[in-house]
Order: C-alpha cells, then structure tokens, then sequence
C-alpha cells in the first residue's frame, strides 16, 4: 500500500481505527473520518508517531451538504483516491430523521456512502481504485418496499437496519456494473462488540462483547479487499468474511440495482 492514499469512513473506534492503523502500517496515507476532526485526531497522532502518513476529516454523515461539501474537498485535494471503505454506520433504537428530512439510519448507511461514492468517482477511476461497503448477513433478511422505504408506518431498528444493508448491497452491485474503471464489492466482515451496538439492551451488549470477534479479526477481511493483489480486479461480488458469497436476490436483480439507484440518486438531489 505504500504510496495508495485510503479514506476510511468511521474511523476513530472499533473496526475502523484497526483499519486505520494497519493500512498506515502498510504504507498508505489514510484519510480518517470522523464526526469532527477532534475526535480522529487522537488516531492520526497514533499514526503518525508510528512513522505513518495520515490526516483528519470530520463532518456528519447524515447531513447531505456536509457530507457533498467534503467529498469535493477531498476531491479537489486529492487527484488519485486508490480506496474508498464505507464503514461508518449506525443502528438507531427509534426513529429519528435528520436536518433534510431522511430516516436516519437510511441518511448514514445508504445516502453518505453513495454521495462520497458519487462524488470521488473521478479520483478513484485515476487510481483504479477499490470501493470497499460494509454491508452485513443482516442484508439477507432485508425487504424492500419502495412505497416506504424510510420506515415511515412501522418502524423497528433491525428492519432498518437489514434494509440499508440490502440497498447498500444493491448500490455496490450496480456501481460495479455501471463503472468498469474501478472496483467495488460489499461484504459482512463478522460482528464485533463495537459501538454500533451502543443502543442495544446491556445485557444484549454484553453477550455480544463477550462471544464475538474482536475488532482486529473484523477488520481482516477489510483491509484484504481493500490492498490483497488476490483480488484486485474481483467487483460486483458480496463476501462473507474471505469468501464470496450469492447475495439476496434483490442484490442479483440487476434491474432493481438500477431502480434503487435511481431513488437513491433523487433523495440526494
């Protein structure tokens, strides 16, 4: 990775600061995002100490000017993007909406990571570059209603959750299709006690802690899709962990890929 430069969404804690540290470690310039660069600083000083190459971005993933308004910053400063990891994502115990109006578990796991994606396709084709989702097993169990895809009558944390997880799913499969000058595959990489599950039940919270994978054995399979030369021209494909894997059939829809795009793209404006 030496000489690549990586923006790694969600980076300061759990799966994503393991990322972070070992792509550094690698050789690559990591772009660490944050909610405010205050809160990333800590891991690019770590970064840095370590003889590494990083830099600080923060700014609210459910906002989409804040969020628009930083992809072309980084586009502007960055002529070559090699990797994109959309990692960042949130699991909300009730309904909330943001500042434009969005269900907010939609705003940050689908909308965030397709306006970063949208927006940095001209440096990543530069590179060759990797789109690396985090998408989950939870995508199986993802439905689709396209007359309420934000929750708005029935509302529970998991169906959100396993939705943005297919329609991120769904949106990688479709980039892959769309763009052939780079490469983009989604995947589970296994559960960790990581913040995501900051609004679950404590007890629930500690069982997950307690039997799951570590964050560094989550962040393994990651970091392969983002530098291995075993699969630098894989796309289009959904892993489980190391292993390719047939997604939902909603994801092997091809005409419901572009379908969801095109909603996703009007959301956005």
């Amino acid at each position: 990775m030496k000489g690549k430069t990586v923006i790694l969404t969600g980076a300061p804690g759990g799966i994503g600061r393991c990322i972070a540290l070992e792509l550094a470690k690698q050789g690559a310039h990591i772009i660490a995002h944050g909610r405010s660069a205050d809160k990333v600083a800590p891991l690019v000083d770590e970064i840095k100490k370590a003889g590494g190459s990083a830099e600080a971005v923060g700014f609210e993933l459910d906002s989409i000017k804040a969020v628009r308004e930083a992809a072309r910053g980084l586009r502007e400063k960055h002529v070559k993007l090699d990797v994109l990891i959309n990692n960042a994502a949130i699991w909300n115990g009730t309904r909330q909406v943001s500042a434009d109006g969005f269900e907010k578990t939609w705003a940050v796991n689908v909308l965030a990571p397709f306006i970063l994606t949208e927006e940095l396709l001209e440096p990543l084709k530069a590179a060759r570059g990797r789109v690396v989702n985090l998408s989950s097993n939870e995508h199986y169990l993802g439905r689709v209603n396209w007359d309420d895809l934000q929750f708005e009558k029935g509302y529970a944390a998991r169906y959100a959750y396993r939705r943005s997880k297919l329609t991120l799913t769904m949106l990688t499969n479709e980039l892959a299709a769309r763009e052939g000058g780079i490469t983009a595959n989604s995947l589970h990489p296994g559960v960790s006690g990581t913040g995501l599950f900051r609004n679950f039940p404590k007890f629930i919270q500690f069982w997950t802690w307690l039997l799951m994978r570590t964050p560094e054995g989550c962040a393994a399979p990651i970091i392969r899709l983002a530098s291995a030369s075993d699969v630098e021209g894989t796309t289009g494909k959904f892993f489980r962990r190391f292993n390719i894997r047939r997604p939902h059939r909603l994801a092997r829809d091809m005409d419901a890929c572009k379908r969801m795009r095109d909603v996703v793209a009007k959301h956005v404006g």
